[in-house]
């Protein structure tokens, strides 16, 4: 939004939005199928590209009774219920559902990919401006029990994630910086939470957790920061990991604008010492299996080196703030970040010269 408030023609040249698409998505692919198959019995030929664009999915649907076959057509099992009702529009997967823990009521539901974060015991939850505390999670039943609760703190979820590459489908360079497309796996674990008092920030203190791993595979782009870029980053902050940390965060607020998503569809890891020995920076799509999210990245990086770096050094602060390099979603309190590492590394990846 900062970017788009001080480069109006940004917005105003361009001619329309790129909407994201991924049809071939298992995660997606499965239940409206399923809801096809309700409305109108599909005919062998109609779902016959499955076979390639997402392999093994008929076979898994009717090897678990919910469509048959019969005289070349695909129905719904006479036992499956209303498919339509499970099928969420915001999100993909299962979602969690929050309880009033009093009246017994559904006061919403939120996307199972948060949940840990947002729903463990003890978390502050609003509802329709409505203060909630979090007194139970069943994570089999999905379900969070809250109750309504006056306090005068905010909890801020500690999180760790590790991310592994399981496929790369393409690479490309940009001057001496390595970028690559691929499928990776996230495993993200909420270990503690800490609460801070409101308008003053002052920490109260952490609580541990014992909550069990969320692990998805999903898409994501990612580039190996050179030596070059590094010496910079360092002679400016002397902080690699606070300017990686920096830089991925700042990407992530500005890609939206080259895709048409929300930062929260977006998550990142940063590592001063990757799989090949260099620093890496890591973007994913949030979602199990992808929905375009990291192919956008992948195709536009340099575009979104430029535009993050602009959108960094323009920005007024001194050390760093929600504008630009701080981030809503992390209970880490950001830390680390450094501002001029940042602007270093990111205006250093795209103006260095093509090597051997």
């Amino acid at each position: 939004d900062q970017y788009l408030m001080r480069n109006p023609e940004f917005f105003f040249s361009r001619r329309f939005e790129p909407a994201l698409i991924n049809p071939n998505n298992p995660h997606i692919l499965e239940p409206h199928l399923l809801c096809a198959a309700w409305e109108h019995p599909l005919a062998v030929q109609e779902v016959a590209a499955l076979a390639e664009s997402a392999p093994g999915l008929l076979e898994s649907l009717m090897g678990r009774g919910l469509l048959r076959e019969r005289r070349g057509r695909i129905y719904p099992d006479p036992q499956l219920s209303y498919p339509a009702e499970k099928v969420s529009i915001r999100s993909i997967g299962s979602s969690y559902q929050i309880m009033d823990l009093k009246r017994g009521l559904l006061l919403e539901t939120v996307d199972g990919a948060v949940a840990m974060s947002q729903l463990h015991p003890g978390a502050v939850y609003l509802h329709q401006g409505e203060t909630y505390l979090v007194r139970q999670l069943d994570t089999r039943a999905r379900t969070a029990w809250a109750e309504p609760c006056e306090v005068d703190y905010y909890t801020q979820a500690r999180e760790l994630t590790d991310i592994r590459v399981t496929k790369v489908d393409l690479e490309k360079r940009c001057g001496r910086t390595l970028v690559r497309l691929g499928d990776v796996q996230v495993t993200n674990h909420v270990i503690a939470f800490r609460r801070r008092r409101q308008f003053t920030e002052e920490y109260l203190g952490e609580t541990p957790l014992e909550l069990p791993e969320t692990t998805f595979s999903t898409r994501a782009f990612w580039f190996e920061v050179p030596g070059d870029a590094v010496d910079r980053a360092v002679s400016e902050s002397g902080d690699l990991p606070g300017s990686l940390h920096a830089c991925e965060h700042a990407c992530i607020g500005v890609l939206p604008l080259f895709a048409l998503c929300d930062r929260n569809d977006i998550g990142g890891v940063s590592t001063p010492d990757g799989a090949t020995g260099l620093p890496q920076v890591f973007v994913y799509d949030a979602y199990p299996g992808g929905v375009g999210i990291a192919e956008m990245g992948y195709a536009s990086i340099e575009r979104l080196w430029q535009s993050t770096a602009k959108l960094v050094s323009d920005c007024p602060c001194l050390e760093g703030c929600p504008s630009c390099i701080q981030s809503p979603k992390y209970g880490n309190n950001n830390e680390p970040l450094s501002k001029e590492g940042a602007i270093a590394l990111l205006t250093a990846l795209p103006s260095l010269p093509s090597g051997t």
